[in-house]
């Protein structure tokens, strides 16, 4: 991929990243209410921002983001709120995941699927014992994760020339 659609394809991610945040701040405030809406925010700011860092061979924007998340799950427990990680935080997390998976070495790159497993398993977590736990933000986590483990690993095999 050549750098003016890399620098596109980024430009409508932090577009949809921004709206997205927008919406998501409205809706929580709506609904909670207080400054919890910030709390998500904040989580999404940073894990977009690792999203549009991201590249070939880093490591560290895959693993803050998997970080972010994981701590937005622990927050969210302990401190009663919402399940964590957020939609915005999902879909940066989504892009991290599959970009490590299509770039890291093996091993690494197996460590991010199971990292962005871990988080979904959390989230699952959060709900419990209130309910059974496949809320909608577990469904919209689980199945961002799923997406994100599916074309990492079809773009890796493409790339490796393996299909024709």
């Amino acid at each position: 991929m050549d750098t003016t659609h890399r620098t596109a394809m980024n430009v409508v991610l932090g577009l949809v990243f921004v709206m997205g945040l927008g919406l998501t701040a409205y809706l929580i405030a709506g609904s909670w209410g207080g400054l919890y809406w910030l709390f998500d925010c904040m989580a999404g700011v940073v894990a977009g921002v690792l999203a549009l860092l991201r590249g070939p061979q880093r490591t560290w924007p895959v693993a803050g983001g998997l970080a972010v998340a994981a701590v937005g799950v622990v927050v969210a427990r302990v401190a009663d709120l919402p399940q964590e990680p957020g939609p915005v935080t999902a879909l940066a997390l989504a892009v991290l995941v599959g970009s490590g998976i299509r770039t890291l070495p093996g091993p690494r790159a197996a460590a991010v699927a199971a990292g962005g497993f871990t988080v979904v398993v959390g989230t699952w977590l959060t709900a419990l014992p209130d309910a059974a736990g496949f809320t909608v933000v577990t469904v919209v986590n689980a199945v961002t994760w799923l997406v994100a483990v599916a074309l990492g690993i079809s773009l890796r095999v493409a790339r490796a020339g393996l299909v024709t």
